[in-house]
């Protein structure tokens, strides 16, 4: 009777070791596709909308494609080309952006509950991952991303 517990509690004491084991590894797996995301430059997609207004703008390769058209075809926007410099900056900003934590940004205001601003929301796409915040109000995004909707804002209210 003492061999078969002795037997049992061994097993289970390698069992959990291996189990340890495999958390660890995992855990490390998880951290290496963190750190890869965050060298990757992301697609980015920002949405403003309310009754009378509408504003989509897609970030992709040294491009921006721009729609004031809610029922225009996403697809087929005219891309408009952003200057190195101006790239540069938005990939910077994007990709300091942590989009493990994205849903969890909070905003700092609550005007669009009241038709005060534009319901937005920022989207990342990277491979076949999508991040996306709960929402904001347009011109006052969550601090940590602030710099970025401001910039691709910007650029997209100079191309058009």
């Amino acid at each position: 009777m003492k061999g078969i517990t002795l037997l049992a509690a061994l097993s289970l004491t390698i069992a959990s070791c291996n189990c340890q084991k495999k958390a660890a590894e995992q855990s490390n797996a998880t951290e290496m596709k963190t750190t890869d995301q965050q060298n990757v430059m992301p697609v980015i997609e920002y949405t403003a909308n309310s009754r009378g207004f509408f504003l989509f703008v897609r970030a992709e390769n040294h491009k921006l494609y721009i729609s004031r058209n809610r029922d225009e075809n996403k697809m087929s926007l005219p891309a408009t080309p952003v200057s190195d410099t101006d790239w540069k900056e938005i990939e910077k900003l994007a990709k300091a952006v942590n989009l493990q934590t994205v849903n969890d940004l909070k905003w700092p205001t609550e005007k669009r509950f009241y038709d005060g601003a534009a319901h937005a929301n920022i989207t990342f796409l990277v491979d076949s991952n999508r991040y996306e915040t709960k929402g904001f109000d347009h011109g006052y995004p969550p601090v940590e991303i602030e710099k970025l909707v401001n910039k691709i804002v910007t650029l997209a209210e100079n191309k058009q």
